[in-house]
């Protein structure tokens, strides 16, 4: 299988490509972009402006309803709102879940929770950097990352 190629970084300041995890976007669409690493922010604002990419798994939107109906987190959106404000947002684009993901998720076994493995393979199947502040996707050396 070849996969298709990310975006690279370009010496006039071009589009870069990501892919987020379920937390990083968490934060993002709360207004909490206080809460990330100064990178992670200054990528989800080039991206609200269209200047970066950053696909959103649709794997996020289905932990974020887990989470929501678990109580572990609260959140004033519900899961329509979430869809909403995702999809309303170019630079955000949902990046459906498919066959090729699973066939990436092979090789991620060392990564246990199963919205991670999937999120993670997406960026892999991308060939992009998965914006992350967890230690064990970051320490796993599995998939490039940035926070």
């Amino acid at each position: 299988m070849r996969r298709r190629r990310g975006h690279a970084a370009t010496p006039g300041g071009g589009e870069v490509t990501y892919v987020t995890d379920t937390h990083a976007l968490v934060l993002f669409a709360s207004g909490a972009l206080a809460d990330v690493s100064l990178r992670a922010a200054r990528i989800f604002r080039r991206a609200e402006g269209e200047r970066d990419r950053i696909h959103v798994p649709v794997v996020c939107l289905f932990e974020i309803l887990m989470l929501l109906e678990r109580r572990h987190i609260t959140m004033r959106m519900d899961l329509d709102e979430w869809h909403a404000l995702i999809s309303r947002l170019p630079g955000l684009p949902l990046e459906p879940l498919g066959w090729d993901d699973i066939r990436e998720a092979r090789g991620l076994a060392r990564l246990v929770d199963p919205f991670d493995r999937l999120i993670a393979a997406s960026a892999v199947r991308l060939d992009v950097p998965l914006i992350t502040g967890d230690e064990r996707i970051r320490g796993s050396g599995l998939v490039r990352t940035v926070w």
